[in-house]
């Protein structure tokens, strides 16, 4: 009876280890983002901390990588966050042992938040090969869009991911087709998000600029008022945004 009872103990305390792992979301840096130039480099020093407290708010640990994104390295991942390079000049594109890597990390149930900003200033696209990826889930990343007003702004629809409709900064932004629609710009209707979910647990949320994960924004932000790095963005929920699509990413 007390080999049984120690037994059970130890498979009890064996399961809750299990069930209790905590959840990892990797922050890629390895692709050119935060290394332009046409702005202060302090202009980027709330980002990190700003998603360390988000990721700790939510007991999820943070990874920073800085190398090439293979199998191994995504071992024990649960969420791929990249961020889009933000100069032409610096972006590192995706090798083919990432882009495989990352596509099976997602059939296998993994989450990726991919975002790809404009091509007259941040992102040679058909160098960079994020669509390589994307369009293996019915998602497609497309030219500049040219018609709209800078700081027109976009806004989320309330569903699976976000419990409002998160107004957050657009600016500048590429179109996009495919998938489920998330969140539009505020002006003409234009895609600004989209995402596919498979059966086993595996999303890809893709983001046709990277404004909101920069986490810009202001409460007081102005719609359509603007005047280049001064701009008060027109956007407050950058934050709660990023938040709910993390702990979206992070449902099975």
């Amino acid at each position: 009876m007390k080999r049984i009872l120690l037994f059970s103990m130890m498979v009890f305390i064996a399961l809750s280890t299990v069930s209790a792992k905590q959840k990892r979301l990797m922050f890629d840096l390895a692709h050119g983002q935060f290394q332009d130039v046409f702005v202060d480099p302090s202009y980027y020093d709330y980002v990190i901390p700003g998603y360390k407290e988000i990721l700790a708010r939510n007991g999820v640990e943070y990874v920073e990588n800085k190398a090439e994104i293979t199998d191994k390295s995504l071992k024990g991942i649960d969420v791929l966050l990249i961020l889009s390079p933000l100069a032409r000049s610096t972006q590192k594109p995706f090798t083919e042992i990432e882009k495989n890597a990352i596509a099976k990390f997602i059939r296998k149930g993994g989450s990726v938040i991919m975002m790809v900003d404009e091509e007259s200033h941040r992102v040679i696209l058909d160098e960079y090969g994020a669509n390589d990826i994307t369009k293996q889930f019915g998602i497609e990343i497309g030219d500049d869009i040219t018609d709209v007003p800078g700081n027109c702004g976009a806004i989320s629809f309330e569903n699976e991911i976000f419990q409002g409709r998160r107004e957050v900064p657009y600016s500048g932004s590429r179109h996009l087709k495919g998938g489920i629609p998330a969140s539009v710009c505020m002006e003409g209707g234009y895609l600004h998000a989209s995402y596919v979910k498979l059966k086993n647990g595996g999303k890809l949320y893709v983001i046709a600029e990277t404004m909101v994960g920069l986490l810009m924004g202001y409460p007081d932000g102005e719609r359509n008022v603007h005047k280049m790095m001064e701009t008060r963005w027109w956007g407050k929920d950058s934050r709660l945004y990023m938040e709910e699509l993390i702990k979206w990413c992070l449902k099975k």
